[in-house]
């Protein structure tokens, strides 16, 4: 299992995000490319936090673009995949629809 994240910056608090001067990074893109394309299941869990500068839409949409199906573990009411943190151990991945 590869665990990729949507930005390059991680820390525990989200103000540090908000507050970095370039939390997604020159290479992220390529780095969650690289990872989608060795995986056997691409499993979307960025949770409400993709919402910032819209960096949610965007990776989901340069996946799709380069044709991997997408997966989630259930989806927030505003349509980000829910981070598993906060999510049963029982919840399995499903299909996610464009």
């Amino acid at each position: 299992m590869r665990v990729s994240n949507i930005f390059a910056l991680r820390a525990t608090d989200p103000t540090n995000l908000h507050e970095a001067e370039d939390p997604i990074g020159r290479n992220n893109d390529g780095f969650i490319l690289g990872d989608a394309h060795v995986a056997d299941c691409v499993v979307c869990a960025w949770g409400t936090h993709g919402a910032f500068i819209d960096r949610g839409p965007y990776v989901e949409g340069l996946l799709r673009k380069y044709g991997y199906e997408l997966y989630h573990l259930g989806l927030t009411k505003a349509g980000h995949p829910k981070h598993p943190l906060y999510i049963s151990y029982a919840r399995q991945p499903e299909v996610w629809a464009p």
